[in-house]
Order: C-alpha cells, then sequence, then structure tokens
C-alpha cells in the first residue's frame, strides 16, 4: 500500500528564478593577462544577485569569479596577444536557473569605452536623455544606437536616428515608449577598427500627470435627493486611467470612495441627508496608485442642501409598523423554524457544490461590530487595533506595517509575530491608513476617529502577490480551457500545464513561463510585478484577437 500511494503521489514543482549575464569590459593588463568584469542579474527584475560563482572562459583557460552585492564580478584570465573570445557562464543552484552563456569575440588591445546613461530631467512629452562615452584617455564622440523595452521584457524596440555620445540630448517620449512605466534603456556602441564595442543598460521611469474633471448633476438639493458626481481620470498623453482610486471629499471629510473603470470614468451617488450640512464644497481626489502616475483633484463646487421638511405622523406610524415586520422577517430568516419539519436529505442527495468554497480574491479592512450599547453611545473610541492575516490562508501575518496619516502627522506600527496591532490616542479625524506586508498587496483605507467600537478587534486581510497575478492570469487563460467553468475545478498546476499544452501564441507562452515562475517559485514576489503582469495579460489578449481578425474563416 505504501508503494502504490508513493507511485500516484503528485511530482513536486520547483521554479527557479531566472538570470542573466552581462559583460562590461574585456582590456589587457600584461602581455599575457586579459582583465574581464560583468554582472549577475535576476532576470525579471533587473537585481543584482550576490554570491554566485560566475566562470570565466578565455581560450583554454577558465577562472571563476564570485559576484558582489551588486551582481558585479572580476577575473584575470591569462590568453595570448590578440583578438580573444570570451565565454561567461553561469550553472545555478537550488534557487537560481542557469544563465544562458555569453559569447563575445573582442580584441583587448583596442581602446576600452564605457557607456552611461543620465536623465537629465522629466519632459511633458517624456524624459530628456544624455548618453555619454569614455575612452582610456577621456571622453570620445562615438555614435551609439538606443533601444527600449518595458521592465521585465526582452523585446526591445530601437529609438529613431542615431545618438552621438557626449554631444546630442535624447527626448525619450512616452508615445515611443509606449505610456507611463517602468523602461529598459539601451545604448549600444558597435565597436569600430581602433575602439572595442560597449553597451549600457539602465532602468528608468516615464512619468506622467493626470486631470481629474467632475461634473454634478444638481448643485442645489432638497434634504431628500441624492448628490450625483461624475467624471474621468487621464494622464497627459489623454489616455483614460483605469482602476484608479477616486475620492469624493468635502474639507477633510470623506463622502465616498470608488475606482474608475476601463474608460477612466467614475460615479458617484450620495445621500444629501448623511453630508448633515447646508452648504458644503466637494472635489474628487484621485490617485492612480503607481509611483509614475500622478495624483490629481478636481475643480472644486459649491453645493447648498435645504433643510428637512417636517414627516406626517401617519409616515411615522407606517415607519415603525414596517421596521416591525422586517424586524420579524430578519428573525424568522435568521432562526428558520420550519426547517426543523423537515425530514433530512440523505447524504447521497446532497449537492457536491455545497462544500465548494471559492477562494478570496480581495483584501480589504472587516471591521468589528460593536455591542448594542456601544452603538447608542456617542463616538468616543480614540484607538485603532486588530490583527492582519492572509486572506488566502487565514493566518496571521508577523512583520506587516500598519501606516495610519493625518495631515502632517504620521505613524507607524510593525505586528507581531500573531499580526496584532493597537495604535491608541489617536486625534480626531479621517486618517488615511496602509497595510503592507512583503509578497502581499497592500491595501490602503480610511479610518475615522473616534469611533463607537467598531475599529477594536478589526481584521486586515493582505491578498498574497501570486494569487492576485493568477487572477489577472484568467484572462488570457480561460478561453483556452475547454470549459470555461473548469477554472473554478482545475487546480492552478492543471491550467497552467494544460495552457501550455495548446501551443499557445507567443505571448502568451511568455505570460505562462511569467505567471508559473510567480505563483510556484520559491521566492515572495514583489507587488511592484502586478503591472508588469497586466501588462503581459493585454499583450497575449491582443495578440489572440489579431490572430483570430486573420483567420480565414472570419
Amino acid at each position: 500500500m505504501l508503494v502504490a500511494a508513493s507511485a500516484i503521489a503528485a511530482p513536486q514543482v520547483d521554479i527557479k528564478a531566472r538570470t542573466r549575464l552581462a559583460l562590461t569590459r574585456v582590456k589587457a593588463r600584461d602581455v599575457d593577462q586579459v582583465e574581464v568584469t560583468g554582472q549577475l542579474v535576476d532576470k525579471l527584475t533587473g537585481e543584482g544577485i550576490a554570491g554566485q560563482t560566475v566562470v570565466v572562459t578565455i581560450g583554454g583557460a577558465t577562472e571563476s569569479a564570485l559576484t558582489q552585492a551588486d551582481g558585479t564580478f572580476h577575473a584575470i584570465v591569462a590568453a595570448e596577444p590578440g583578438p580573444v573570445h570570451v565565454e561567461l557562464g553561469y550553472a545555478g543552484n537550488r534557487a537560481l536557473d542557469a544563465a544562458d552563456p555569453l559569447r563575445v569575440d573582442t580584441d583587448p588591445a583596442k581602446q576600452q569605452v564605457e557607456l552611461a546613461i543620465t536623465k537629465l530631467a522629466d519632459d511633458p512629452a517624456g524624459a530628456r536623455i544624455r548618453v555619454t562615452a569614455t575612452g582610456d584617455d577621456g571622453p570620445i564622440d562615438v555614435p551609439v544606437l538606443v533601444s527600449v523595452a518595458p521592465q521585465g521584457s526582452d523585446v526591445f524596440h530601437g529609438l529613431p536616428g542615431t545618438v552621438t555620445a557626449n554631444q546630442t540630448e535624447l527626448t525619450l517620449s512616452r508615445k515611443a515608449a509606449g505610456g507611463p512605466g517602468m523602461y529598459r534603456l539601451r545604448a549600444a556602441f558597435p565597436g569600430d577598427d581602433h575602439t572595442q564595442a560597449a553597451s549600457r543598460e539602465v532602468l528608468i521611469e516615464l512619468p506622467s500627470q493626470t486631470a481629474t474633471t467632475m461634473k454634478i448633476a444638481k448643485t442645489s438639493l432638497a434634504y431628500e435627493d441624492d448628490l450625483v458626481a461624475t467624471g474621468g481620470v487621464v494622464d497627459d498623453d489623454g489616455r483614460p486611467v483605469a482602476n484608479a482610486a477616486v475620492t469624493l471629499t468635502s474639507g477633510d471629510r470623506r463622502l465616498a470612495q470608488a475606482t474608475t473603470d476601463a474608460a477612466g470614468h467614475y460615479r458617484f451617488r450620495v445621500e444629501a441627508a448623511l453630508i448633515n450640512a447646508r452648504e458644503v464644497t466637494v472635489q474628487v481626489q484621485a490617485d492612480p496608485g503607481k509611483s509614475y502616475v500622478k495624483a490629481s483633484r478636481s475643480n472644486a463646487v459649491a453645493i447648498r442642501i435645504a433643510a428637512p421638511q417636517p414627516v406626517p405622523v401617519s409616515y411615522t406610524v407606517a415607519a415603525f409598523v414596517a421596521t416591525v415586520l422586517a424586524g420579524a422577517a430578519f428573525f424568522l430568516a435568521r432562526t428558520r423554524p420550519w426547517q426543523r419539519l423537515r425530514k433530512p436529505a440523505p447524504p447521497s442527495e446532497h449537492s457536491a457544490d455545497d462544500d465548494a468554497i471559492e477562494p478570496p480574491t480581495t483584501g480589504g479592512l472587516v471591521a468589528a461590530r460593536p455591542g448594542l450599547a456601544a452603538t447608542l453611545r456617542r463616538p468616543s473610541d480614540d484607538g485603532f487595533a486588530g490583527v492582519v492575516r492572509d486572506t488566502v490562508r487565514g493566518r496571521p501575518i508577523g512583520g506587516a506595517t500598519i501606516h495610519v496619516q493625518l495631515g502632517e502627522r504620521s505613524i507607524d506600527q510593525t505586528t507581531g509575530d500573531d499580526g496584532a496591532f493597537a495604535l491608541e490616542g489617536l486625534p480626531a479625524g479621517e486618517w488615511r491608513a496602509s497595510a503592507v506586508a512583503d509578497g502581499h498587496v497592500t491595501e490602503r483605507f480610511t479610518i475615522t476617529i473616534p469611533h463607537r467600537g467598531e475599529l477594536r478587534g478589526v481584521r486586515i486581510d493582505l491578498l498574497p502577490v501570486r494569487e492576485r497575478v493568477f487572477q489577472l492570469y484568467r484572462r488570457a487563460a480561460e478561453p483556452v480551457l475547454p470549459e470555461p467553468r473548469l477554472w473554478g475545478i482545475w487546480s492552478p498546476r492543471q491550467i497552467v500545464d494544460h495552457v501550455r499544452g495548446k501551443r499557445p501564441t507567443p505571448a502568451l507562452s511568455e505570460l505562462t513561463d511569467f505567471v508559473e515562475e510567480i505563483y510556484f517559485g520559491p521566492r515572495l514576489a514583489a507587488e511592484g510585478v502586478l503591472e508588469l503582469a497586466a501588462e503581459r495579460v493585454d499583450r497575449a489578449i491582443q495578440e489572440r484577437a489579431t490572430r483570430a481578425a486573420r483567420s480565414p474563416t472570419n
């Protein structure tokens, strides 16, 4: 029986981080020695990897070099005078995948060139860039080709024209790059008869401002009316900003909160009676939630709300009767006394779906339920306390950071091993709060101090980044499944293996490899990979739509 159980056990799958080698310098030191420098980086994030052994081979001579904190390495290899063939190799380990071998033919006796890329300033269209080149005797003017690729992608496209190092300033526009975001910018000099080839790559941010508009349906409202506000958020290039957090405010008071749709639009509806003021000025604040897309505010609009009118006694009596009936109905719905008369169904008649549990898809703040006596008192509690937990596994998260801010004042606290936190003596006001933990999606919300006890014993659920990546993957992968309903039945491993077995398009294949590394890999994924995942999902969907449009059957 033990042998049979071992034979049918699921295979163990280990996903390793991918690596990439870069060659920085090859220079003749003595008559029979060559100095080689380079770098080992994480292929996904571009960060250097320390403490790894890189093998450098020139002809029949081989030397090993240990990478430093930034991933750079340095080796002296014996070599004959003249052109040499340099090969770099990294074998990987249990957590890191092996890098593709890097092979370069060069002449160490030629002049060395070191390229540098500097961001001079932001530009209304993108950013102004300068490329510099330094040789053995100082700056040299050489022609340089500049190309750009999204962060995490190896697909570069060249920018028009050739840049002369040390002389020409280049404007890298968001339109040419593909919109605001983080990009890999590469400068390359192909070399000539007297100078070695050289290249340099940096990570650059192309920011964009936003503009938020607001339109109020009516500025004069009756006490029983609703305040309706609509509008949109666009960036500097006029493109809609989707999934931006928008908040309708009156001074320091938050009236409502929502997110923009795919077209960048939003809509608020707030009962005028809840505003509790005769004259207010409202405004919409938009926060895209991305470092390279800036927040903005709409124009402010003055609203006038009429005083409430007396309610007839007959309305009050009718409302009381309706309340009593609703309470009785709620009591019956909760207790269900009629079920005591039903005969229990045999186990075979129960639906299999009764035990199905839909996995949580979002996190957020879950407020406590104060007692009946507390709800009748005025707000007087000035504390904020509770626990932070993983919304998928339900386990507390130790080391999470709770950040609250009111105006210029901010407070940070780190949760203990049990995920608990407690902030006391908070001044009155609308506090902006957030919960941050490694490998989880940050949650942002607002708390009102003082309160009646609903902020004592709260629960803040944080969704793992890998679960959010798999949710994004659904848009691209679900159409490949035999039936859409299988998404809730098959395991993530079955889904990934099925999509790969269908020989998907290049973009979907690249996306599947990316999702597999993030979801099943041993390292915690940073929250920044969500933007990269969304971009790759959009690219896979667009590629499938393009192929479908070109199909002869359409």
